[in-house]
C-alpha cells in the first residue's frame, strides 16, 4: 500500500511480537522508508555543513551506529522491533536511527541553528479548561515539508503490553500518541549543546507508551541516556499531566502557567536554558506569545482547539505554518483526550487536513 496520498492520513496496523510488528512495518513500507532515509540523511549533512562541520556519508553512518548501539541497553524489546523494521526495509540499524531520529541526529552532528520555527506548538489543557471537562493534549507537528508524504498513523497491538496508536513517520516508532492504559504523550524539539551518543526521542516515546501512568512515563524519559534535547507533554486517564523539558543530560518539569502548559521551540526552564544552543527566533517567540493568549480562556471544545491549531496570526511566523521558502510546514495535527481514550488526528494543517477520530482501547 502506498502512503503518498497527502489528503488522507493512512492507518497502518501491526500485531504480534515486537520483531513481527517491525518486520510487517518494514516490508510493507520498504520503498517509502528508503526514500525518507535519503531525505533525512541529506538534511542532516546539509545542516552540519552549514555550521562548518562536513561529514561524508560513511562517517555520518558511523556516528549513527554509535547512537544505535545504546538502544539495546535502554530496552531490548524496542531493539527487537527496530531490527524487524530494518530487516523488512533492507536497511541497517544505523540508517534506521537517522530515519526515525532526525532532529537528535542533527543535534549530534552539529547543534547549530535550524530554520526559524522548525518544530511544533504544543499545549496541555487540564479539565477545568475544556468544554468536556477532560484533560486534553494537543499540538501541531511542524517539520520539513518534504517529510509530509511519509506522515502516517500506526496502530500497534502487541502480544504483551498495551496497544498504542500514534502519529509518526513511515518506518517510525511511536511519536505522538496514546496507549490502551490511558497514557498520552507528544513532543517538540528544542536545541541544547550537550548532545551525546544515546537513545533518541522516538525510543523514549515508544518506551513511555508501554507505561501505565503519566508519572511512570515521565520517570522513564528522565532516567534514560538521551541523545538530544526535547520537550514532552504527558498525561493519563486519571487527569494527571506533566510538561517535561529535557536536554541530553538534564531535565526539568514545567509548572502550569495561567492554568495550562504551552511550549514551542525554546527552553522555558532556566536550568535547560543554560544549555540552549540558539536564540528563540521570531517564529518561536511569536508562537509562544500567541498560544498563551489563545489558551487564556475556559470551556475550549475540540473545534475550538482545531481553530487554535489553525491560527494564522503573524503570517509566516504563525502557529499554523505553511512552506513559504523555509521548507517548513505543519505536517500533521493531533488532539488527545486520555480520560476518554479519544484521539483526533490529521495530516497537513488543521484547517486543510481530513480529521479522523479514533477510540484507543
Amino acid at each position: 500500500m502506498s502512503i503518498f496520498s497527502i489528503e488522507q492520513l493512512p492507518l497502518i496496523k501491526l500485531h504480534g511480537t515486537p520483531m513481527q510488528m517491525g518486520q510487517q512495518f518494514g516490508e510493507q513500507s520498504r520503498d517509502e522508508i528508503q526514500r525518507l532515509l535519503q531525505i533525512r540523511l541529506n538534511s542532516a549533512l546539509k545542516h552540519a555543513a552549514a555550521r562548518g562541520r562536513s561529514y561524508d556519508e560513511v562517517t555520518a553512518l558511523a556516528l549513527a551506529h554509535q547512537c544505535a548501539q545504546a538502544v539495546n541497553d535502554f530496552d531490548p524489546t524496542i531493539q527487537q522491533e527496530l531490527v524487524g523494521i530494518a530487516n523488512g526495509a533492507n536497511i541497517s540499524l544505523a540508517q534506521l536511527f537517522i530515519v526515525q531520529g532526525l532532529t537528535d541526529f542533527r543535534d549530534y552532528l552539529s547543534w547549530g541553528d535550524l530554520p526559524d520555527g522548525y518544530g511544533c506548538t504544543s499545549f496541555i489543557l487540564p479539565r477545568d479548561r475544556t468544554a468536556n471537562k477532560s484533560l486534553t493534549l494537543a499540538q501541531n507537528w511542524d517539520l520539513l515539508t518534504s517529510n509530509m508524504p511519509f506522515v502516517c498513523l500506526v496502530k500497534r497491538q502487541p502480544n504483551q503490553g498495551p496497544s498504542t496508536i500514534s502519529l509518526t513517520i513511515t518506518g517510525g516508532l511511536s511519536m505522538i500518541g496514546m496507549n490502551s492504559e490511558g497514557v498520552a504523550i507528544g513532543t517538540n524539539n528544542i536545541k541544547t549543546t550537550d548532545s551525546q551518543p544515546g537513545v533518541h526521542y522516538l525510543h523514549l516515546i515508544h518506551k513511555a507508551l508501554s507505561c501505565s501512568s503519566a508519572k511512570e512515563a515521565a520517570a522513564t524519559i528522565q532516567s534514560a541516556k538521551r541523545c538530544g534535547a526535547h520537550y514532552y507533554l504527558i498525561g493519563d486517564s486519571s487527569g494527571d499531566y506533566y510538561g517535561l523539558e529535557c536536554s541530553a543530560t538534564t531535565s526539568d518539569l514545567l509548572p502550569a502557567t495561567k492554568g495550562f502548559i504551552s511550549h514551542c521551540n525554546h527552553p522555558l526552564s532556566p536550568k535547560i536554558n543554560m544549555l540552549n544552543a540558539e536564540d528563540m527566533g521570531e517564529s518561536t517567540q511569536h508562537r509562544q506569545q500567541r498560544i498563551n493568549h489563545l489558551l487564556d480562556q475556559s470551556n475550549l471544545s475540540t473545534d475550538d482547539i482545531k481553530s487554535i491549531l489553525s491560527d494564522h496570526n503573524g503570517d509566516h511566523l504563525a502557529i499554523c505554518r505553511h512552506d513559504v521558502g523555509e521548507g517548513i510546514s505543519t505536517n500533521g495535527c493531533i488532539i488527545m483526550e486520555p480520560e476518554n481514550g479519544t484521539l483526533h488526528a490529521c495530516r497537513m494543517s488543521a484547517h486543510e487536513g481530513f480529521w479522523n477520530t479514533y477510540a484507543v482501547s
